[in-house]
C-alpha cells in the first residue's frame, strides 16, 4: 500500500511511504527555493517524492492530509461562505482552510465540507484512493512515535506555535496503549487552547523583537542567549502558570495580550538579554509542564515533536531530567515533518498501534538520490576543474587540514532542517575565526558556532554523550557540554557556554561523509569536523549538482567533494587558488 503524506500550511512538503515504511520525502522550498515556503495546495513536492520513489499518481492508495488549506473548487458549495462561493462559480484560484471550518461548526468529519471525488480528480488520482485528515499536533506526536522503539512507558509530547487551535499536546503510551493527555480533537470541538498560553509564539515575539523574523530565525536567540542575562525569565515563566493535570494556560486573554504583555517587558533590553529571558523562560516552562506531565503520568522515556523542539538548548535540559533514560526529538519536528505523522496516523487509525512497525532512524536521507557522476558530468558541463582520480577522500582530508572550506554532495538529501552530510560545508575546527569567514561567505548573521560531526567510535570521548542523547545526536537535535580537554582544541565548534550540537555519523550511512573525518583525524589528531548546513543566507539548503556548482562559483566554498572526485573552481569562474597536489 502507498501512502502519501500531504502539509500545504508554511513549510509545505510531501512524503510516500509504503506500508509503514518512509520511501521519500522532499519539503516544498527545496525545490521552488523559497525559504519555509507554503500556504498553498498544488506542490510541487508531491511529484518529487513519486519521482523519488518510483511511482505514478495511479499508484497512491491512501492521500494522508493536515487539515491544510484546499482549493475552493473541491469544497460543497453549501460549506463555504458566500465569498468563496462566487470565487468557486468563478473558477477562481483559492484555497480555503478545512480546519478552520471545522472548528467553526464543531464538525470533524471532513466529507461534510470537501467533494471528494472532485478533489481526487483535481489531483489526478484513482476513484477509489482513500483520504486522511490528521489532526496536527497528533500528527505531530506520531511522527515520533513511528521512530522510537522503547517498551516501557513513554510520554509524547509536542509544542509549536499553533495548529488544529491547539498548541500542546501530550499522549502516553503504555501497554501498548495510546492515552491522549491533553491536545486532541476537544480542542477544535469545544476547548480550543487560548494562544495567549503559547510558549512557541511567545519566543516567536522575541525572536522579532530582536529584529529577526520570527517562525525562521528563533535559532539565532538560542545562540544569542548565552551572552546576555535573563532579566525577564521570571516575569515570562509567571505568564504560563501550570495546573496539577500538566495544562499550561494563562490569565492573558489572547496573543495579542501576550504580544502586549512581551513587548513592555522588552522595552529597555538589548537584544542579549531578550534572548537570554525567552530562552530561560522557555526551558523553566517547558520543563515545568514536562515534569507535571511525568508525575501523573510516570514514564521512563520522552519523544518530542514540534517547532518548540528545534530549541537543541531546551532539549539538553529535558534529556537531563532524573526520571528519564532516553529522550528523541523527531528530526523534521517542524510543520515540514506532518506529512510524516499524518501518514502514520492514518496506518495507525486502519491497522491499528500494534501494527505499527516502530524503529530507529538509521539515516535521513530521503531525497532525490543524486550520483558523484550527477555532480562531476555537470561540473565539466559548466566549465568547472574537475579531479576524478583516486584519493579524493586524502586530499579532500588535506584541503580541511590547510584550512579549506569545502561542502560535500552526496547522494540524497536530508529530511529535516538539518544539514546532515548529504548537503554540508566542511571545515576545520581548530580557529574559532573560522566561524566568522564562513559566515561572511554565505552572507550569515549567527551567534553559535557551526555544530560539529564526530564519528560513533569517538563520540563519547569528545562530546559528553549517553545513552540518553546519543539518538538525538545522531540527528543534531540535542545540544551536549564539550569535554573539557578538546574544547580548546576545537574551537569553531564550542559555544560560549561550553556546548556543542554534535552529529554521530556511522560509516553504514554515509561512507564518503565518514572516511573523510577518518582521514582528516589522522592527518590532524582532531577527531570531529565542522559541519554547517551548505546555503547561504535566507536560501534553502541546496538540492541540484547545479545549486551545488553556483555556490561554488559564488565563491560560498573552494571546492566540493562527492562520491568519485573534487571539482573546483575554473578560470571562468575567476579563481587562481591552488589546489595541493594529490
Amino acid at each position: 500500500m502507498y501512502i502519501m503524506g500531504i502539509h500545504t500550511g508554511h513549510d509545505a512538503g510531501a512524503c510516500l511511504f509504503a506500508d509503514d515504511k518512509l520511501l521519500a520525502f522532499c519539503k516544498e522550498e527545496r525545490l521552488n527555493r523559497v525559504k519555509n515556503d507554503g500556504g498553498f495546495f498544488d506542490l510541487q513536492s508531491v511529484d518529487e517524492v513519486l519521482r523519488i520513489a518510483g511511482i505514478s499518481r495511479s499508484q497512491i492508495d491512501v492521500i494522508a492530509f493536515t487539515r491544510m488549506k484546499f482549493p475552493v473548487s473541491c469544497f460543497k458549495t453549501g460549506a463555504l461562505p458566500f465569498r468563496d462561493v462566487r470565487r468557486k462559480m468563478l473558477n477562481q484560484q483559492r484555497d480555503r482552510s478545512l480546519g478552520s471550518l471545522m472548528m467553526r461548526t464543531r464538525n470533524l468529519d471532513a466529507e461534510t465540507f470537501l467533494d471528494l471525488p472532485k478533489l481526487r480528480q483535481h489531483m489526478g488520482l484513482r476513484a477509489d484512493v482513500a483520504m486522511h485528515f490528521a489532526n496536527h499536533h497528533r500528527a505531530h506526536v506520531m511522527s515520533s512515535l513511528r521512530y522510537c522503539d522503547w517498551s516501557g512507558d513513554t510520554l509524547l509530547v509536542s509544542c509549536d506555535g499553533g495548529g488544529d487551535a491547539a498548541q500542546y499536546s501530550a499522549y502516553l503510551l503504555a501497554d501498548q496503549q495510546l492515552k491522549l493527555i491533553w491536545g486532541g480533537e476537544e480542542t477544535l470541538l469545544d476547548q480550543p487552547q487560548n494562544e495567549g498560553a503559547s510558549i512557541g509564539l511567545a519566543y516567536a515575539y522575541a525572536t522579532a523583537a530582536c529584529g529577526f523574523k520570527p517562525n525562521r530565525h528563533e535559532g539565532k536567540l538560542t545562540g544569542l542567549a548565552a551572552f546576555g542575562q535573563p532579566k525577564v525569565a521570571d516575569q515570562i515563566v509567571a505568564l504560563f502558570p501550570i495546573d496539577d493535570d500538566g495544562r499550561i494556560y494563562t490569565e492573558l486573554a489572547d496573543n495579542k495580550a501576550l504580544h502586549a504583555a512581551l513587548g513592555e517587558m522588552f522595552r529597555g533590553l538589548s537584544n542579549e538579554d531578550i534572548a537570554a529571558s525567552i530562552q530561560v523562560g522557555t526551558e523553566r516552562v517547558v520543563l515545568r509542564w514536562l515534569q507535571a506531565l511525568l508525575k501523573k503520568n510516570p514514564a521512563k522515556y520522552i519523544a518530542m515533536s514540534g517547532g518548540v523542539f528545534s530549541n537543541v538548548r531546551l532539549n539538553q535540559l529535558v534529556a537531563a531530567l532524573p526520571e528519564i533514560e532516553e529522550v528523541f526529538i523527531f528530526p523534521a519536528m517542524g510543520d515540514e515533518g506532518l506529512p510524516v505523522g499524518a501518514c502514520v496516523d492514518y496506518w495507525v487509525a486502519t491497522r491499528g498501534l500494534a501494527n505499527l512497525t516502530r524503529d530507529r532512524l538509521d539515516h535521513l536521507y530521503f531525497g532525490w538520490p543524486y550520483t558523484g557522476e550527477d555532480l562531476l558530468s555537470a561540473g565539466e558541463r559548466l566549465g568547472f576543474r574537475v579531479e576524478r582520480e583516486s584519493g579524493y577522500v586524502e586530499k579532500t582530508a588535506q584541503l580541511l587540514a590547510d584550512n579549506w572550506v569545502g561542502a560535500i554532495f552526496y547522494g540524497a538529501m536530508e529530511m529535516g532542517p538539518r544539514a546532515l552530510g548529504a548537503r554540508t560545508i566542511l571545515a576545520s575546527p581548530a580557529q574559532r575565526e573560522v566561524n566568522d569567514s564562513i559566515n561572511k561567505r554565505l552572507q550569515r548573521t549567527e551567534f553559535m558556532p557551526f555544530a560539529p560531526y564526530v564519528l560513533d567510535v569517538d563520540a563519547e570521548r569528545v562530546y559528553d554523550i549517553n545513552q540518553r542523547n546519543r539518538y538525538a545526536c545522531r540527528f543534531m537535535t540535542i545540544t551536549t557540554k564539550v569535554n573539557p580537554e578538546w574544547a580548546d582544541k576545537i574551537p569553531a565548534v564550542v559555544h560560549v557556554d561550553g556546548t556543542a550540537r554534535p552529529q554521530i555519523i556511522e560509516r553504514a550511512s554515509n561512507p564518503l561523509y565518514y572516511d573523510i573525518l577518518q582521514a582528516f583525524k589522522v592527518k590532524t589528531g582532531l577527531p570531529t569536523l565542522v559541519n554547517t548546513s551548505f546555503n547561504a543566507h535566507e536560501e534553502p539548503i541546496i538540492n541540484t549538482p547545479e545549486e551545488a556548482l553556483q555556490a561554488l562559483a559564488d565563491n560560498r566554498i573552494d571546492f566540493l567533494v562527492c562520491d568519485g572526485g573534487l571539482v573546483f573552481p575554473g578560470a571562468a569562474h575567476g579563481s587562481d587558488r591552488s589546489a595541493p597536489s594529490s
